[in-house]
């Protein structure tokens, strides 16, 4: 019997689903026979992901949410809302990406301090009540989180240091609590990429600095990554294949760096 990347049925929630990553991996899940909850932070958004995904999967089962996740206990608020779409969750996939402020990224001299905490709550501390809230339905279904960090909290680089902090906790705490959730049943691991073709964040480091990016084209051995190549990944993170898999970072970058 072939075992599916993701079981069929699971109530999968993509955070950030209406980005570049989040559309492939709810795409993807829904392709699986997932029950994919689509969360977005503005109703426009949302729509044109759900009306993308629909055109793509017309079978998919797609539940828009749509949640403000800078308003105080709103990341619990979403999990709450999503376990009770199909009352139970099997995975939380967390691909938010709260973009570099021009306040954070550059020369540590010549950020703005005032941006700071913003950049980390928003970043760490609502994926952490994320996934608090997301433990006791995990739980249940012996599910699993996905958290997504960046090359940057592994590896050290000049005019990055604030946004590596920021990586670097996500990558501590998920390995952390990997540990102190394996025996409740519940997985959590996270996907680190570098750049990440066909995205509107690469589309801006293009416009930024060409140059910095086609070094790293030109040193990806096999090829900068797309959506497409990261979202299976993710959906193994929380599928029936990866049982024994937790509290692991895994870059994907196309040779970029190990």
């Amino acid at each position: 019997m072939t075992i599916g990347i993701v079981a069929p049925g699971a109530v999968v929630l993509v955070v950030g689903g209406t980005g570049a990553i989040g559309i492939e991996i709810a795409a993807q899940a829904a392709e699986g026979g997932a029950k994919t909850i689509v969360h977005g932070s503005r109703e426009e958004s949302c729509a044109k992901a759900i009306e993308t995904l629909r055109a793509r999967c017309p079978k998919g089962d797609f539940t828009p949410l749509v949640s403000d996740l800078t308003a105080p206990g709103s990341s619990a608020a979403l999990v709450g809302t999503a376990a009770g779409v199909h009352s139970r969750l099997d995975a939380l996939i967390h691909a938010a990406g709260y973009g570099p402020a021009r306040a954070i990224s550059g020369p540590l001299s010549r950020t703005d301090p005032a941006a700071y905490g913003a950049f980390l709550e928003m970043g760490v501390a609502s994926f952490q009540e994320m996934c608090h809230a997301a433990l006791p339905h995990l739980s249940e279904t012996r599910g699993a989180i996905v958290a997504f960090a960046s090359d940057s909290g592994l590896f050290a680089a000049p005019r990055q240091s604030l946004v590596a902090a920021r990586m670097a906790a996500i990558i501590a705490f998920v390995r952390n609590l990997g540990l102190e959730t394996a025996r409740d049943g519940v997985r959590i691991n996270c996907i680190s990429p570098s750049y990440v073709e066909q995205t509107p964040i690469f589309d801006r480091f293009l416009e930024l600095g060409g140059g910095r990016v086609q070094k790293a084209r030109d040193k990806a051995g096999l090829g900068l990554p797309t959506p497409a190549d990261i979202a299976p990944l993710a959906l193994f993170l929380c599928g029936p294949l990866s049982t024994k898999i937790t509290g692991q970072i895994i870059s994907i970058n196309g040779g970029l760096n190990a």
